[in-house]
């Protein structure tokens, strides 16, 4: 284990402030007006020598942030995080691990979210700790349930309802409770049953009621508009739905939630669509998207922006609708839920095969018979090998043969990959070029068939959206199988953004076919390029982007 840094002339008085500023400092006041605390302990972080002081320090910074600035805070908490891998803290990692599983919940990024979470998840394991292990089934659970994975969601949450029942305290049933009510009567919800969810909602409600505690008010804000919503879109009591919309818009204000406020302005937008109160709906969906920018969460603008769009329909403001489906569309398309699940799956069940080792390695070091086993086993694959390399000589022939077969097979597909790509590149520049042709006729026609022509471009803009990419992703497959594999294993941090141009640039396609497919512009195209140079670490050298690629 790596030593703390440590500076003996540092006089104890300081230690201790700074001990009770991180420890007592961070919770009883609203984030966002903590003005001097946070200078408090900036000036604490300058100055601290010892590592435990500074990984305490940038936790509680960190916290500040959160909800305020999303990216702030999952700096401060890497930070906080690297300082404790490098000290071989492990329980502080996985308190690392679980903050930023959080912060990536409210992000949107569920794969990073459930990668961190399931690190954690190890940890408790290993150490028994039941609060660690009914905490982070919670996290589970809520990052099942962002993926719509209702079940799964569910199977978490009352893993960790049993455990706070089995094995907590009293004081630890109160914090934790609340919160878990409420994320069970969220997948009820979801899964049409509103009389559980109710139910469920009101648990949480009563158990939060009379407490001032942050925690306990976050939760209460939570339920509130979770309550609003359900009167309105499943009990059809708008009269009712409104009374706790607002109620919990008012709790997240004097919270100083950046992120819990959009999310209730959301709901609020939403009620007012219904009630048809459209310039109400369009002031707050208007609001909530300009915090979502702020803070720079993908949730929060994905749903503002579903609600925007939506709403400039109605209103018959076509050309607002359609800015405002294409950038909902282009939000929704960052998130890829579709492969964060498969991601997710992927963690689980290699989380499941590692547990199993452990428990068969475990077992083989207290059974010599198993010992005796492997040693039958391993010389019958000796002569299983013996055999099997006679069987290939045999076969070296056809081998070869089937290789350069292979290679003209794929030298083909290729000029087909080729050929398909263009005809998506023609096709795209067709749909867009026939919706922008639509724009002028649809002002210049009657009031009744404004909405058909808006209606045939959105379906237009759909069409090139939905096919282009899953058909040429189909096709890429089937000739450079191997392709993607190879360039996440050496470059991990790629986004299925940067994936995608990668792709594209294999092929030598130019900017400007790039940009006729995925409907960008040149310069868009081009800057995208510039980023993906920097992530493949090419920059500053002679290196060809498009010939790299193609070596991989």
């Amino acid at each position: 284990m790596k030593s703390s840094r440590v500076n003996k002339k540092q006089p104890q008085i300081v230690w201790l402030i700074a001990f009770l500023l991180v420890y007592l400092g961070i919770s009883g006041q609203p984030r966002a007006q903590d003005v001097i605390k946070l200078d408090s302990l900036q000036g604490i972080l300058n100055t601290a020598k010892q590592d435990t002081i500074r990984y305490k320090t940038l936790m509680a910074i960190a916290e500040l942030y959160n909800g305020i600035d999303y990216e702030k805070s999952l700096s401060l908490v890497r930070q906080a995080r690297e300082l404790a891998v490098e000290n071989d803290w492990k329980k502080h990692i996985a308190r690392g691990d679980v903050a930023i599983g959080n912060i990536c919940i409210f992000k949107g990024d569920y794969k990073s979210a459930a990668t961190h979470f399931f690190e954690a998840l190890k940890y408790y394991e290993s150490v028994d700790d039941k609060d660690g292990l009914a905490s982070i089934n919670n996290n589970l659970g809520a990052t099942f349930d962002r993926l719509q994975e209702f079940d799964k969601a569910l199977e978490y949450y009352f893993k960790s309802q049993n455990l706070i029942n089995q094995y907590g305290t009293n004081k630890r049933k109160s914090e934790v409770l609340p919160s878990l009510y409420n994320n069970i009567a969220n997948i009820y919800q979801s899964k049409a049953d509103p009389v559980s969810a109710l139910q469920y909602y009101e648990k949480a409600l009563a158990l939060t009621a009379t407490s001032q505690s942050i925690r306990d008010k976050t939760t209460q804000g939570k339920v509130l508009n979770n309550i609003g919503k359900l009167y309105l879109n499943d009990l059809k009591q708008p009269e009712k739905a409104i009374s706790y919309l607002e109620k919990g818009l008012k709790v997240r204000e004097e919270l100083g939630d950046s992120g819990e406020v959009a999310r209730s302005l959301i709901f609020l937008s939403d009620f007012f669509l219904q009630t048809k109160q459209y310039e109400k709906s369009r002031a707050h969906v208007l609001r909530a998207l300009e915090i979502g920018k702020e803070i720079g969460s993908l949730d929060v603008l994905k749903h503002a922006s579903d609600c925007h769009w939506q709403l400039e329909n109605t209103m018959g403001r076509y050309r607002e609708a359609l800015v405002a489906h294409q950038f909902h569309k282009k939000i929704t398309d960052s998130i890829q839920n579709q492969q964060a699940t498969s991601e997710i799956t992927k963690l689980q069940l290699q989380y499941d095969f590692e547990k199993a080792e452990k428990a068969r390695e475990l077992k083989s070091e207290q059974s010599r018979f198993r010992y005796l086993t492997t040693i039958v086993i391993l010389s019958s694959l000796l002569v299983v090998a013996v055999l099997l390399t006679l069987f290939i000589r045999t076969k070296a022939r056809q081998t070869e043969l089937k290789r350069k077969n292979l290679a003209q097979d794929i030298e083909i597909k290729n000029k087909e990959l080729t050929t398909n790509v263009m005809y998506l590149v023609r096709k795209n520049e067709l749909i867009n070029s026939v919706a922008e042709r639509l724009l002028p006729l649809q002002r210049n026609t009657s009031s009744e068939n404004k909405k058909i022509i808006q209606d045939i471009i959105i379906d237009l803009q759909r069409e090139g959206d939905n096919d282009s990419w899953k058909e040429f992703e189909l096709r890429f497959n089937q000739v450079h199988s191997e392709f993607y594999s190879t360039l996440r294993k050496l470059y991990p941090d790629l986004s299925p953004a940067d994936e995608k141009l990668c792709a594209f640039l294999r092929l030598n396609m130019s900017s400007k076919e790039i940009a006729a497919i995925t409907q960008q512009s040149i310069k868009s195209v081009e800057v995208a390029r510039s980023r993906l140079r920097k992530k493949l670490n090419l920059t500053n050298t002679s290196s060809n982007l498009v010939t790299h690629l193609a070596n991989l």
